[in-house]
């Protein structure tokens, strides 16, 4: 039952209540936009209603020789590169398994490659399970050199084996 609600605002519509036993809520401007209960088994689910979820956006610092993506700040990086190609695109994931998203954008003179994917675990040592992103067929995708194009790779981090596995989605055009 509502007995005791945590306010954020002085006009008693923005506050977090257990509303039941196991229930969470999380209510904005009068209106319930998250839930979060202790489901089956003690899995606990997170509902969001009537609302959108995103992730900032980064951008990652081109670096011919060692570029890094961190997933630790955010589910989803940009790269461009800059003059040249890259030798390694480091990886670097979460304590928590999850999706991720790098967009990779040719520069104007296109013709730009990556030779080694790296991931690293969320202490920054290498994945123990695979210092390399596994993908999909056993080796790295060929990515679209044509200028200004974008490549996006998909990535599953598993934490729990240390393992980053790959999927690319190749040459988006403007």
């Amino acid at each position: 039952t509502e007995t005791n609600k945590l306010y954020f605002d002085g006009g008693g519509d923005t506050y977090i209540v257990s509303s039941d036993v196991d229930t969470l809520d999380i209510v904005v401007g009068g209106v319930m936009v998250v839930r979060s209960t202790e489901g089956f088994n003690g899995q606990r689910d997170w509902k969001f209603r009537d609302s959108a979820v995103g992730f900032d956006q980064d951008t990652a610092t081109y670096d011919a020789t060692s570029t890094t993506i961190d997933f630790r700040a955010g589910n989803k990086v940009i790269v461009t590169f800059d003059n040249g190609s890259i030798t390694n695109l480091n990886c670097y994931f979460p304590a928590m398994s999850g999706n991720f998203l790098v967009l990779i954008k040719q520069d104007g003179n296109g013709s730009r490659t990556i030779t080694n994917y790296k991931a690293f675990d969320s202490g920054g040592g290498a994945a123990a399970g695979s210092g390399a992103v596994k993908f999909a067929g056993g080796s790295a995708p060929t990515l679209t050199t044509d200028a200004n194009h974008v490549d996006i790779i998909s990535f599953y981090w598993d934490a729990t084996n240390e393992i980053a596995y790959g999927v690319p989605t190749l040459d988006f055009q403007f």
